[in-house]
């Protein structure tokens, strides 16, 4: 599991910093072009692809503070979660 911090630098673009992997702390950060839908009001989806070859699709919901976050890595691998999502500035 992961904690990162996802700063949206427009609705194309997202910069995020993996701040933890499996219980340990790091500081990985890449800015990536994103797509983004608004599935409803604060209901997105958001897909990128990361410099290493991870697909992301996440479902980020901020009404009910929860994530979905699916991810194939670049050998075809693929990855889901769920987890807390904190909206820090609006």
């Amino acid at each position: 599991m992961a904690k990162a911090i996802l700063h949206f630098q427009s609705e194309t673009s997202l910069t995020f910093t993996i701040t933890e992997k499996d219980g340990k702390e790091v500081d990985e950060t890449e800015t990536v072009a994103i797509k983004l839908t608004e599935l409803r009001p604060q209901l997105y989806m958001a897909t990128w692809k990361e410099k290493n070859g991870n697909t992301i699709t996440q479902v980020q919901d901020y009404e009910n503070e929860v994530i979905y976050s699916n991810w194939t890595l670049p050998g075809g691998e693929f990855n889901n979660v769920k987890g807390t999502l904190k909206q820090v500035r609006k």
